[in-house]
């Protein structure tokens, strides 16, 4: 039964985060490890991959202020060419 509620829990989770994600142009670098599904074993959100990812030129980041920000097309281009 409990796993039950964990499985529809989590279904309801990535509904919920899918519809976050498609109102957002820019995304910060917990955002996209959220939405590029890289997590630390402990479930918290890489953002050291991304950061990694950034310093080795596979995306583009743009600085404002003190935090790096991604465009989600980038994320979706990383995606489909499959380098991260």
């Amino acid at each position: 039964m409990e796993d039950q509620l964990t499985v529809d829990s989590n279904e309801q989770n990535s509904e919920s985060s899918q519809k976050f994600f498609d109102n957002l142009t820019w995304l910060s670098t917990k955002d996209a490890a959220v939405y590029l599904r890289k997590f630390r074993k402990n479930g918290q959100p890489s953002d050291g991959a991304i950061r990694t990812a950034i310093w080795r030129g596979l995306l583009r980041a743009r600085k404002w202020g003190r935090r790096l920000y991604i465009k989600r097309v980038e994320l979706d281009r990383l995606l489909e060419l499959s380098l991260i």
